[in-house]
């Protein structure tokens, strides 16, 4: 009998520690809080990233990949001792080298005294249509919050969960607010969606976003970052402060020949008076054995090189150049497969990055 006791109170432990549970949670729909990071209005789905009206003029591959609700993320306020999330996926994808947490998951973090954004806590996924806790046990005090979505699917459906007696709304802060100040925008590859993030909020353009205080629109296609002609159209209509390309990876020099002098002078025709990086191929640590891909990855350099200084003497003078020496750090230790970047590698590049945009 005291066995059996024992045993039923072990299994109450769980609960009498950690007190909530996400099927006890009071869900809100996060479309009545605020969606930040996003170019467009007119998307295909209301967690997507690239307009409906571009469509047809899109790859498949591109629009596919738009779905995808990298970079964006919910900005709200509670005073809730117990917050979590439901959402519907619209994949449920998969891949043997990325953390599900980061491909599928949410990830939250806070606003602290010092208007610093502190990690608190992931919704891991555990399904096509998933629930979570993201945080319990709080002190009921009143924050600023920030929830970042999935990097590598979409979302179709989403709600914020706060226990019964909480109050859920708008953010109090307008620091990292919608439309507080002009966005930055990436337009790149896997790398710039977040390949290989363990969670949403380490990829680099939200890294950045929260040491700027400032919305980040993160428009990363995984293997196809081709400088399109109807990318060009799509990244100029977004009228942000500052651009920054990183498309190389998915590259080749042929490309680069046919796509780049049309898709950086017409976004720097669009936009004269704003900075617009072009960033080198980041050195991925094969390449140090790999003869071909390190003549190639070379020889990209080079003429993307040429090309910006080209430009630049042709008038554009709002280019930038970005190296790769140093982004990724000295001892190839930033990525998971040696060319998709970990924490880390995303931890070193967004501090590379911050040191070339403007402040």
């Amino acid at each position: 009998m005291r066995r059996v006791f024992i045993a039923m109170l072990l299994a109450l432990i769980p609960v009498l520690v950690w007190g909530q549970k996400a099927s006890d949670l009071v869900y809100t729909d996060a479309r009545e809080l605020m969606l930040i990071n996003q170019g467009f209005d007119n998307t295909e789905l209301y967690y997507s990233r690239l307009p409906e009206d571009m469509k047809d003029a899109t790859r498949k591959a591109v629009w596919d990949l738009g779905l995808n609700s990298a970079g964006l993320a919910i900005r709200f306020s509670t005073d809730a001792k117990a917050i979590g999330a439901k959402w519907t996926l619209l994949n449920n994808f998969n891949m043997a080298h990325m953390a599900g947490t980061g491909i599928r998951g949410i990830d939250l973090y806070f606003l602290d005294e010092n208007d610093t954004w502190r990690f608190i806590g992931t919704a891991q996924p555990n399904g096509k249509e998933s629930s979570n806790l993201f945080v319990r046990n709080m002190s009921g005090q009143m924050h600023d919050y920030m929830a970042y979505l999935p990097l590598y699917d979409g979302v179709i459906c989403l709600e914020i969960g706060v226990d019964s007696s909480a109050v859920i709304g708008m953010p109090r802060s307008n620091l990292l607010t919608k439309g507080s100040r002009k966005p930055i925008l990436f337009y790149g590859t896997s790398i710039t969606q977040g390949g290989c993030a363990s969670r949403p909020g380490m990829v680099y353009t939200s890294i950045i976003s929260r040491a700027r205080q400032q919305e980040v629109i993160n428009l990363g296609f995984s293997g196809n970052a081709r400088m399109d002609k109807s990318m060009a159209e799509i990244v100029a209509r977004v009228d942000a402060e500052q651009y920054v390309i990183d498309c190389l990876p998915n590259c080749t020099t042929q490309i680069l020949r046919d796509s780049a002098y049309f898709f950086i002078s017409y976004l720097a025709e669009k936009h004269p008076d704003k900075p617009i990086f072009m960033v080198e191929n980041v050195i991925f640590s094969y390449t140090l054995v790999d003869v071909k891909s390190r003549n190639d990855l070379i020889e990209k350099n080079e003429y993307w090189h040429q090309l910006y200084k080209r430009l630049r003497k042709e008038g554009y003078r709002n280019l930038r150049y970005i190296p790769s020496k140093k982004l990724t750090g000295k001892d190839y230790e930033g990525s998971v497969d040696g060319a998709h970047q970990t924490d880390l590698g995303f931890l070193r590049m967004a501090k590379r990055f911050l040191k070339y945009l403007k402040k």
